[in-house]
């Protein structure tokens, strides 16, 4: 009796190793619960994504919660979360028929970085969870923020070549289904601001809904004296943790003027001088670029100041932002700067 048990256990673990991967999580993750995702901030979800099938455990009965996603990883959970069919092979290419087929979906471009086994980057995960959505839209950092699908790491950073972990993971797969199922999900609208500037130069898209003009646009001061504009950005005053605020020098804020009522504009300028502009008029950005509608220029911190008085008395290169308080019901409509004598919009409908 005692030798027949033996040679079934034999059996098992041989059947065990010939089938490879896919036995060992299987048995590793029957019971509701890994030995190291107990009172993990995921451990309800990670449950719940195992019983759903579109994430494995491993043979030793772990989860790695916090191990960073791999790309053939993440590929896998999003094609089985969304229904998509494949052979299944063992070895070291598991994963190729997941691509594969993700490749003839669509949802995985040409310009995706081979190395399946190394992590995943963050705009990675945003290209193949917009994509996972809607095969038709580019994948960008901005269009994943703007479906709430990315969040940012803080208020003023995305960590677009970070990683993420395997418990994050989850969490962006029931991201790509609830959107699927057409759930409108919460922005994080810092995220959805970072990556709009980081696009287009402007957050006026997801602040105002408006549409940026002039970006990169360079305007002749004198001869050898150009202006650029960089960027154009909008903050808002009463968001406490509005990471733009922060370049205001407060003491300066009109105590008449309305937190609520108001965004503050800042306009970022290049202003390069070469040999040749060497003697032309002074520049007072306060008088030559300026914004109408709007208060007195606000202060900002010396970092981040552009010069308020440029003496051209040599070459030179003057780079930093000029910043206003404008009402709402005004820059809901269009952002207009005075632009060396000339009212130019920078921001439209």
């Amino acid at each position: 009796m005692k030798k027949k048990g033996f040679i079934l256990i034999v059996v098992v673990v041989l059947s065990m190793l010939s089938l490879g991967y896919d036995v060992y999580s299987s048995l590793a993750q029957e019971g509701d619960r890994f030995k190291d995702i107990s009172g993990h901030w995921s451990e309800q979800a990670i449950q719940a994504a195992v019983k759903s099938g579109y994430v494995d455990g491993y043979a030793n009965g772990s989860f790695k919660p916090d191990s960073p996603i791999t790309r053939a990883e993440f590929i896998k959970m999003a094609a089985v979360a969304t229904g998509e069919e494949v052979t299944k092979v063992d070895g070291d290419g598991w994963y190729k028929p997941y691509v594969e087929r993700l490749k003839e979906k669509g949802v995985i471009p040409d310009i995706f970085p081979e190395g399946y086994a190394e992590p995943l980057q963050r705009y990675e995960m945003a290209m193949l969870s917009v994509k996972s959505t809607n095969k038709a839209l580019k994948g960008t950092m901005r269009e994943a923020t703007s479906f709430g699908l990315i969040h940012g790491v803080s208020t003023t950073d995305l960590d677009t070549y970070g990683t993420s972990t395997r418990a994050q993971a989850i969490t962006m797969i029931e991201r790509i289904l609830s959107v699927k199922r057409g759930d409108k999900l919460p922005v994080d609208k810092h995220a959805a601001s970072r990556a709009e500037i980081d696009e287009t130069g402007s957050n006026v898209g997801t602040m105002l809904g408006l549409k940026p003009k002039e970006i990169g646009t360079t305007w002749t001061y004198a001869e050898g004296v150009t202006v650029r504009l960089n960027k154009l950005i909008v903050a808002d005053p009463a968001d406490v943790d509005d990471p733009y605020m922060k370049l205001v020098d407060m003491s300066t804020w009109d105590k008449t003027t309305s937190n609520i009522d108001n965004v503050v504009v800042f306009a970022n300028f290049i202003v390069v001088a070469t040999e040749t502009g060497v003697g032309a008029p002074d520049l007072h950005p306060s008088q030559l670029l300026s914004q109408l509608d709007a208060s007195d220029q606000l202060l900002l911190n010396a970092s981040h100041q552009l010069t308020r008085w440029m003496r051209f008395t040599r070459d030179q290169v003057n780079e930093g932002y000029v910043a206003y308080a404008l009402p709402k019901k005004i820059a809901s409509e269009m952002i207009v700067f005075d632009i060396l004598g000339k009212h130019t919009k920078l921001a439209v409908k």
